[in-house]
This record gives C-alpha cells, structure tokens and sequence, in this order.
C-alpha cells in the first residue's frame, strides 16, 4: 500500500508540474501579445515595463540595447518619436504578434519563444506598408512574473502597400535603421544578415522538424 500511496503522490507532482509549465507558457504568450497591443497603440513606458531590469532589445543589424530605460527611448524613437501614450492623428502601427512556439525550462524560471510578426503600418494621405519578421525571444520570472529577458527581432522586410514586396530590391550592405544612426546601441549586432528578397532564416531555439538549425 505505501508503495501505492508513493507512486500515486509522484504522479500528482509530475501533473501538477506539467500544469504550472502550461500555466507558464499561456501567461509568456499573454505577455508578448501585451508587449504587440502596447506598440500598436504607441504606450511605449507600458510597454517597456514588459521588460526586465536588464533586458536586451535586438532588432536586424541595428544592434543591442540594454536595460529598460533604454528600451523604452529605442520603442518611442522606432514609433515616430511621439512621447505618447497614443499614437498622432492617421498614424497605423498594427503589429500582430502570431504563430507562437514557447518552451519552458524545466525549472520554470526561464524560457525561449519564436514568433512572427505581420505588421500594418501607415499614415493617413502619406504612406502605407506592409512588414514581416521572426522573433526569436528569452523571457525570465523575477517575483512570479514573467518578463521579457532578450527580445530579437529579425526584419525580413517593410514593403509599400502599392507594388508590395515582390518589387523589392537588396538592401545595402549597411542598412541599420535611421534609429539607429542616430540614437547607437550599447553593443554591436549579434548577426549580420540580410532580409528579403535575400534569403535568411533565423536560427531556432528547438529542433525544427523540417531540419533547420
């Protein structure tokens, strides 16, 4: 009987593990979709609290930013240099966060997530685009939160909505941001790459069935 008893009790623990990592992983989505709605909408310092103390935001060759505050001034700049919250009058900022693939450490304190984003972008009478990227992402729970730990953002393009991207070019060889030159980042890029109509496809943090790395 007591062995019963011990097999029963190790399966009640192994359930209620597996139900807090799929706790984990329903909140870690939660919070990456919070982190979209907040962009979309232009509720930078929202967004940034998302964030750790010493998080890392990454995004094409701009290269690395480092910590919250900087973080929230890099969101703000990418956004159009609007303060917020808000967006300005006919400005579109739509970036939807999709098809989310999350894995938990086995610890529960930390764990890694691939995204794609579709993003509409635009501004009233002056222009509308189209844009497409992968996150490769690491989040981490600081007091039972989680939170963003290292966001990576691989651009694959930012099209006219006119002619859309089957009309784009390469792109140079530099071809960080604006936001960038002018605003630097605290480390240099991690990956140099460059998006379509080359081809790239950033590496995965699992084993992709298809075979990529």
């Amino acid at each position: 009987m007591t062995s019963r008893v011990a097999a029963l009790q190790a399966r009640i623990e192994a359930l209620s593990v597996a139900s807090q990592r799929l706790e984990d992983a329903r909140l870690i989505k939660r919070l990456q979709r919070a982190y979209g709605y907040y962009i979309d909408r232009g509720y930078w310092r929202e967004a940034a609290d998302l964030f750790a103390d010493d998080a890392t935001f990454e995004s094409g060759v701009d290269g690395v930013y480092v910590g919250r505050s900087r973080i929230h001034e890099l969101l703000m700049r990418q956004g159009g240099g609007n303060p917020g919250p808000g967006l300005p009058y006919g400005q579109l900022n739509h970036r939807m966060q999709l098809q989310p693939v999350v894995h938990v450490a086995a610890d529960g304190k930390t764990a890694k997530g691939r995204w794609r984003e579709l993003a509409l972008l635009g501004q009233f009478k002056k222009y509308a685009a189209w844009g497409d990227g992968i996150y490769e992402n690491e989040y981490v729970k600081q007091h039972g939160v989680w939170k963003l730990a290292k966001l990576h953002f691989y651009p694959n393009f930012v099209a006219p909505y006119e002619g859309g991207w089957a009309a784009l070019k390469p792109v140079p060889r530099d071809w960080r941001s604006d936001v960038a030159k002018s605003f630097p980042p605290d480390r240099p890029a991690t990956i140099s790459y460059r998006p379509f109509p080359d081809s790239y496809v950033p590496a995965f943090h699992y084993t992709h069935p298809g075979g990529y790395p």
